[in-house]
């Protein structure tokens, strides 16, 4: 009874990665029409307002993701799901109505701000899973991320075709409130967590102190290292991959064809690693895991610059994004195992807000390097960061184990 109670909230969460994920990523691509619709004025203003609109959302989900682990430490994992899903159904419905740019820059920012089902689920699964199934769980959820960024530019090109961007954010809307009233009535309460009556407000920790604690613990600080240097990579050539695209191929019209394709190459390689990264993070160690994955994806970040053509890049996209499905799951899978439970939540929030510097320096960064020493010179540099955040990870893992190897004897 037990297996399938968590079976059914695992299908509930998916479905709310899934359409969280397709809703944002479907509305992302098409931001600077909408600024056009909303009369931004100038072409630089509307550039200005998609910069603004674009980054909005990653710098207060930044700054309030620790709060709400918190809360959800002190209450309920369940209730922080279900606000999280109608946070997000709330901003993209306020989206739909904006009649300012300014107004969705707000409403953008209340995304991040009351958003964040990425750090809910990851609580609520290192609470609710059992501990064999923890990685599987968080492997699903890597997939369930990849299939929304796989389906979500499809889908809202053709509703913004279709009907335009407003209409497409109030169908988004819909959806997710909708999943979010069956994760109130699906997912287990507060009467399946830890009574709350046992904690004691000596043993409860303060988001500062979560932040230190995760700074001080060796091998979740090289974690949290690592990871934000992957994503500071993935973001930095991810910028900079259209403009990469026009400098080998001799057409516009190919270039944007060959960006999808490959775009949409590493979604799929995500989406099938997900998962099996998640099963292997339950029955072996998920630093080894972590360092292979990483060290491969940083090998097929370098082999993109290697003059083989796009079928090659279509194959070393799929490989990157296999890869890439294992290295965060892996990052909340070792913040799971040095947490507690009165502390899961707010851990897990501040490694987010800390894995947010990587995404917002990213881009800025990849443009300053292709700037100064070429396009193709980024993912040089970017492998070369992976390679790096690899090492960062096995060096401390391999000095725990011989300790405990020690103590052992």
């Amino acid at each position: 009874m037990q297996q399938l109670s968590w079976n059914r909230s695992v299908r509930v969460l998916w479905g709310g990665r899934f359409l969280t994920s397709a809703g944002l990523t479907g509305i992302s691509p098409f931001i600077p029409y909408y600024m056009e619709s909303l009369h931004a004025g100038s072409p630089s203003q509307v550039l200005m307002w998609t910069g603004l609109a674009v980054s909005a959302p990653a710098v207060s989900y930044a700054l309030l993701t620790p709060l709400w682990g918190k809360l959800g430490d002190r209450w309920s994992r369940k209730w922080m799901v279900v606000r999280a899903l109608l946070g997000l159904a709330l901003s993209m419905f306020l989206m739909s109505i904006a009649a300012t740019p300014f107004q969705f820059f707000l409403f953008r920012l209340c995304q991040g701000a009351f958003g964040g089902i990425s750090d809910a689920s990851s609580a609520f699964i290192g609470t609710h899973a059992p501990s064999k199934k923890q990685g599987l769980a968080l492997g699903q959820m890597e997939r369930a991320s990849a299939a929304g960024l796989l389906v979500g530019p499809l889908l809202g090109g053709i509703c913004v075709n279709t009907w335009g961007s407003g209409p497409l954010l109030f169908i988004t809307a819909s959806l997710t409130a909708l999943f979010a009233i069956i994760a109130a009535f699906v997912l287990p309460g507060s009467a399946q967590e830890k009574p709350k009556t046992a904690i004691t407000p000596s043993k409860r920790s303060g988001i500062f102190a979560a932040f230190a604690a995760l700074l001080k613990h060796p091998v979740a600080r090289s974690f949290i290292a690592a990871g934000i240097l992957f994503k500071l990579a993935d973001f930095a050539t991810f910028t900079i991959f259209t403009p990469y695209m026009r400098e080998l191929l001799d057409s516009p019209a190919k270039a944007a064809t060959a960006v999808g394709l490959l775009i949409a190459a590493s979604s799929a390689g995500e989406l099938v690693g997900g998962p099996w990264w998640g099963k292997r993070n339950d029955n072996h160690q998920p630093a080894r895991n972590f360092t292979a994955a990483g060290l491969l994806c940083a090998l097929c970040i370098i082999a993109q610059t290697l003059p083989f053509g796009v079928i090659w890049l279509f194959i070393v996209r799929f490989l990157q994004g296999f890869f890439y499905s294992a290295l965060l799951q892996t990052v909340m899978l070792s913040v799971l195992k040095t947490s507690s439970d009165h502390d899961r939540g707010v851990r897990i929030g501040a490694t987010n807000s800390l894995l947010m510097a990587g995404q917002i320096s990213g881009p800025t960064i990849g443009v300053f390097i292709g700037a100064q020493l070429g396009l193709s010179s980024v993912f040089l540099v970017m492998g070369g960061f992976m390679l790096l955040a690899s090492m960062l990870v096995w060096f401390p893992a391999a000095h725990t184990r011989k300790q405990k190897h020690f103590s052992a004897q």
